[in-house]
């Protein structure tokens, strides 16, 4: 990605742009309350778990008579698994409540974005590149959306498992949580970056930015014209090289057309 945008209020957009600072929240703070703490599924029907027991010991299902011995076995094992699941799974998103993250998308005209984060387009969205050096931003990853709750287990973690071995991915896992929503969600488009604990234990944190790293502000089609002529006296004063755009309502579909903002103004 070259450029991430970040949909804001009136006065979070000044008091980012005044203090050249970026707000990194921790989960409970977010709007999507799985974000970050879902729970992790161990989706167990009986002949995956009992192909993938025969897959790990290197023995074809039709070689093995399944007695009764061996099916109380499996069926203990399925059990068993499940409470580890939902343990592991309460002890991993644990991990996370005071984690830092900073939220962005690829997009800036979405109606819907600007509704929800940019106070029904009386705010501005904030364009970020990560063309900079020691820019944070190209550590931004992809979130990705899905119908269901992943699982704990894929089918070879499974099997081994089964087989009494540790299987826990922690990398997999991390990446799993940080970078999986909803589909719901879908439309954010979002990116985001990780900054596990932060700097201190508090809810969130005021992290400064380079002022090149910001390079252009989109005004909303209802900012108040008093709060677009201070903000862009700010920018022009403090942020000389940030280009000025306005949003404005299309004639011909139901969207929003980007243009640059009429120099006179």
């Amino acid at each position: 990605m070259s450029y991430f945008f970040k949909y804001v209020s009136p006065s979070t957009g000044r008091q980012t742009i005044e203090n050249c600072t970026l707000r990194w929240s921790t989960p409970p703070l977010l709007n999507d309350v799985f974000d970050m703490q879902f729970s992790f599924q161990l989706r167990l029907e009986r002949q995956t778990i009992v192909d993938a027991f025969y897959k790990f010991v290197n023995v074809s299902c039709e070689e093995v008579n399944e007695d009764g011995e061996i099916s109380n076995a499996i069926d203990a094992c399925i059990d068993e698994m499940k409470i580890w699941s939902a343990e592991s799974s309460n002890a991993i998103l644990s991990q996370f409540v005071n984690d830092k993250i900073l939220c962005l998308s690829d997009v800036p005209d979405s109606i819907l974005m600007w509704s929800h984060y940019a106070q029904n387009h009386t705010g501005m969205v904030l364009r970020f590149t990560d063309q900079t050096t020691g820019n944070p931003l190209v550590r931004a990853r992809r979130v990705r959306y899905l119908e269901q709750m992943p699982s704990l287990l894929d089918e070879e973690a499974l099997s081994r498992k089964l087989a009494g071995c540790n299987v826990l991915d922690t990398r997999r896992i991390m990446d799993e949580v940080i970078y999986t929503k909803s589909s719901d969600w879908a439309y954010e488009r979002e990116w985001r970056v990780y900054a596990g604990v932060g700097r201190s234990s508090n809810p969130y944190e005021d992290i400064p930015f380079n002022a090149v790293e910001l390079n252009g502000v989109i005004f909303g089609v209802r900012m108040a014209e008093a709060e677009k002529r201070t903000l862009v006296a700010l920018l022009r004063a403090r942020y000389p090289h940030v280009e000025l755009l306005q949003t404005k309502v299309r004639g011909d579909v139901f969207g929003l057309a980007v243009e640059q903002l009429d120099a006179s103004k």
